[in-house]
């Protein structure tokens, strides 16, 4: 990877560091590699609609990965706004790092931190720090065509949460413990087709009907050697939200890739 282009990532990653619901980082992780070094990925949106309807929207991903030989790294941020000729309809966004060490072929212990907000949810800001077990379930790879793959991970933890929502001029603070588990699907149906899904499961431990699910299944194309068409699927639940907003969230989203080696 280039000096320039790892200046741009990081720059990118600090800028989304100084913003602050919940994210399903594990999509992310189909861009690791064995090749050893820094892999930097960059996806964005620009919306424009006038009309019947008038909006503006902006979404940008940055990630900076490390893969080492027996510990790999990674930083995301992310960014989404929204707004009409009168007022914001969307503002949110998040920054994770995660730190994975290879403790066996099929099995990784993996440590992260996280921070987030989300204006509409009335979320301030939410951090996490947490640890987990990793483990390979399945490794599939066609014997007719390499390039048609399958991995199915399990994965289960805790992390310790901490939130601050704004109601009616007040701030009030959570801190709670979790146990967070999930289950990933990664197909490669063919060299230039991928197909992703993650359900991820954090029921607080204090009282398990306090939980959260947060659900991806991402698709995407290779229109050309480093550009991608993704289209996204996501939803969020919450069965015991602190404020007065709906329990669940859904979007549907597409855009492009752009990855730098």
């Amino acid at each position: 990877m280039k000096l320039q282009h790892l200046t741009t990532a990081l720059l990118f990653v600090l800028i989304a560091g100084s913003v602050s619901g919940q994210v399903n980082t594990e999509k992310y992780r189909k861009y690791l590699s064995d090749d050893v070094g820094f892999i930097f990925n960059l996806t964005t949106t620009f919306t424009v609609k006038s009309g019947n309807t008038e909006y503006t929207a902006y979404r940008g991903t940055g990630r900076l990965d490390y893969n080492g030989k027996t510990f790999d790294s990674f930083i995301i941020g992310n960014f989404e706004f929204k707004n009409t000729t009168d007022e914001k309809i969307e503002n949110q966004g998040f920054v994770h790092w995660r730190g994975i060490t290879h403790i066996a072929k099929r099995t990784t212990w993996e440590v992260f931190l996280q921070r987030q907000y989300d204006e509409f949810i009335d979320l301030n800001s939410r951090n996490l720090a947490g640890t987990g077990i990793k483990y390979r379930v399945i490794q599939f790879m066609s014997k007719a065509d390499s390039a048609k793959t399958l991995d199915v991970n399990i994965s289960t933890g805790l992390m310790y949460e901490t939130e601050e929502y704004a109601v009616d001029n007040e701030n009030i603070f959570t801190n709670l413990w979790r146990s967070t588990s999930f289950i990933s699907v990664d197909w490669l149906i063919k060299e230039k087709l991928n197909l992703t899904g993650v359900f991820y499961f954090q029921p607080a431990f204090n009282n398990i009907s306090n939980y959260r699910i947060a659900s991806d299944v991402t698709f995407e194309v290779a229109i050309a050697k480093s550009l991608h068409f993704v289209t996204e699927i996501s939803l969020r639940y919450n069965n015991i939200p602190i404020t007065d907003v709906k329990k669940h969230d859904l979007s549907i989203q597409n855009g492009l890739r752009v990855e730098i080696r």
